[in-house]
C-alpha cells in the first residue's frame, strides 16, 4: 500500500512539473489557446482526493495510480501537448480507453453507495455502461465549455461538425461494451479473474 502511494506521489510530482513547463511556455510564447485546460490539470489530478474526503469512500491506490496514468495520457499528452492534434489516433484511443475504465470504475461506484449485488449481472452490466456514457458525454460538455471560453476548437467543430464528438462517444462505448462483456463473462462461468479480485478490494462477500 506505502509502497502503491509513493508511486502516486511521484506521477503527480511528474505531472506537475511538465504542465508548469507547458504552462510557462504557452504564457510566454503568447499561444493561449490550451492554458485553461492545461490549469485544469492542477485539479483534476486531486479527484481521488477530493472523492475520498467528500464521500469518505475507499479508493485503492492501484486504481488512483491507473487514474493518474490515464490523465497524462488523455490529459497532458493529448490536450496539453496536443497529441490529438498530430497523432491521428491518439483520440479514439484514448476515448477507448476511458470507456474501458469508467466502466470498471461504475463497479466501485456501486460498491460505495452499498448497491452491488454480485448475482445481479444484467443491472451491473447496464450500469457500467450508462455509467461509461455518462463520463463520456461529461468530458464533451467539458471541452465544449472550454472551447467557448477560449476560443479554442479541440472539438474540431469547424473541421468536422458533431462527427469528432460522435466518434469520441461511440468508441467510448464500445471501450465500456468490451469490458463489461468481459465481467459478463468471468460472472457466468464462475471464473476467479480480474472483477473477482477487484470486489475482494472493496470487501466483496463473493
Amino acid at each position: 500500500m506505502m509502497k502503491m502511494r509513493k508511486w502516486n506521489q511521484l506521477v503527480i510530482s511528474l505531472i506537475f512539473l511538465l504542465n508548469s513547463g507547458f504552462l510557462l511556455q504557452m504564457i510566454l510564447s503568447g499561444h493561449h489557446g490550451r492554458i485553461l485546460v492545461t490549469l485544469s490539470l492542477y485539479l483534476t489530478v486531486w479527484v481521488p482526493a477530493v472523492v475520498r474526503a467528500i464521500l469518505k469512500v475507499k479508493i485503492p491506490e492501484r486504481m488512483e495510480f491507473v487514474y493518474l496514468i490515464f490523465l497524462f495520457f488523455a490529459q497532458f499528452l493529448g490536450s496539453i501537448v496536443n497529441l490529438y492534434a498530430s497523432v491521428y489516433w491518439f483520440d479514439s484511443f484514448a476515448h477507448f480507453v476511458s470507456g474501458i475504465l469508467s466502466a470498471i470504475f461504475a463497479v466501485a461506484v456501486l460498491f460505495w453507495f452499498q448497491k452491488y449485488d454480485h448475482k445481479s449481472i444484467a443491472f451491473n452490466i447496464f450500469f457500467m455502461i450508462a455509467f461509461a456514457l455518462m463520463v463520456a458525454s461529461f468530458w464533451e460538455f467539458f471541452e465544449f465549455t472550454m472551447d467557448r471560453i477560449s476560443g479554442g476548437d479541440t472539438q474540431k467543430v469547424l473541421e468536422t461538425g458533431v462527427v469528432d464528438t460522435m466518434k469520441d462517444m461511440i468508441v467510448a462505448c464500445l471501450g465500456a461494451i468490451l469490458v463489461s462483456a468481459y465481467y459478463g463473462y468471468e460472472k457466468c462461468t464462475g471464473k476467479k479473474l480480474f472483477f473477482y479480485h477487484y470486489e475482494k478490494e472493496f470487501g466483496g462477500n463473493l
